[in-house]
């Protein structure tokens, strides 16, 4: 009997363990994302604020929608830090009763995990840009070349940049608000996209050169998308505003020359006819935009990079 109470403790007791801890981690990763996008808008946050964010997402994520949020932590520039730890849903206790193993007297478990999700404005050497292109953009020869908007022969996917409902698989992100250029993107998250091949008004003065110089010749991260919402399960309309592209990472880009809209223009001989777009080098792919070199910090407000780091 001995033994297969003990058996019975290692298969239910331990499964129940590891679901616990899945659910925990599950909760205490959206919470952290949570805080981090609510403490990098508007000037930061207060530890209410960050905590009741963290209370609500980390029953959410538990199946029986209770669980203890046992610090959130804001000590750290940049960064929150959640942890949770267990609740029974019947009880409120927090530890989980082994239904075998507590015949064999052992104690009460009590599962837990932590989540550190940080934002990250554009810091020095780095600029990010508020566009999303398709991988097959980026040539890696070392070489110059033009990412077309509009205009100008087929795109990389096979289809005129002009006349496709995702414009040549490319998309300005969505402004977080209805004023400036800061927009919110995540790797491995969907992002709302600004339609049309037109500069979002709020970010003009971020390709004008004669506001904004120090855009020309430097290395900037530009967001890759791995899908479209375009035929995606619970998503209706793809088209226009209600496009949006899931944020696989980021592509270093030299940026030499660009021809958008208005005073959004440098060195736009490069660019023939009704060709609208980008051109410059590509330097190489990273799920974290810091790690590209070359340039000089962007003006205040742009794109704000959430992402876990534990």
């Amino acid at each position: 009997m001995v033994v297969l109470i003990g058996a019975g403790a290692l298969a239910v007791d331990t499964g129940q363990i590891y679901a616990e801890r899945a659910q925990l981690q599950n909760g205490a990763d959206a919470s952290a994302l949570a805080g981090a996008d609510l403490c990098s808008a508007n000037g930061g946050c207060t530890q209410a604020a960050a905590t009741s964010v963290a209370d609500a997402l980390a029953n959410s994520n538990s199946n029986d929608s209770k669980s203890t949020v046992q610090s959130v932590d804001l000590s750290v520039p940049g960064q929150v830090t959640v942890t949770t730890s267990t609740k029974d849903g019947t009880t409120n206790a927090g530890f989980l009763t082994k239904m075998f193993a507590s015949a064999l007297n052992a104690p009460a478990a009590t599962v837990g995990a932590t989540a550190t999700a940080k934002w990250m404005y554009p810091i020095k050497g780095i600029t990010v840009l508020p566009l999303t292109f398709a991988t097959c953009e980026f040539k890696d020869d070392g070489l110059p070349h033009k990412i077309l908007i509009q205009g100008g022969a087929l795109d990389c996917n096979g289809l005129n940049p002009s006349n496709q409902i995702i414009p040549g698989g490319f998309a300005w992100l969505m402004p977080d608000g209805n004023t400036g250029c800061k927009v919110t993107a995540e790797v491995g998250q969907w992002s709302p996209t600004s339609s049309g091949a037109s500069v979002p008004t709020g970010c003009m003065d971020l390709f004008d050169p004669s506001i904004n110089p120090s855009l020309a010749n430097s290395t900037v991260a530009l967001p890759v998308y791995k899908y479209t919402c375009k035929g995606m399960p619970g998503f209706g309309s793809c088209t226009g505003s209600n496009v949006q592209y899931y944020i696989e990472k980021w592509a270093g880009f030299k940026l030499q020359a660009w021809n958008l809209t208005g005073q959004a223009k440098y060195n736009a001989s490069v660019f023939s006819g009704s060709e609208k777009g980008l051109y410059g080098t590509f330097v190489g792919y990273s799920a974290d935009p810091s790690l590209f070199t070359g340039g000089t910090p962007t003006p205040t407000g742009n794109v704000i990079v959430l992402g876990l780091i534990k």
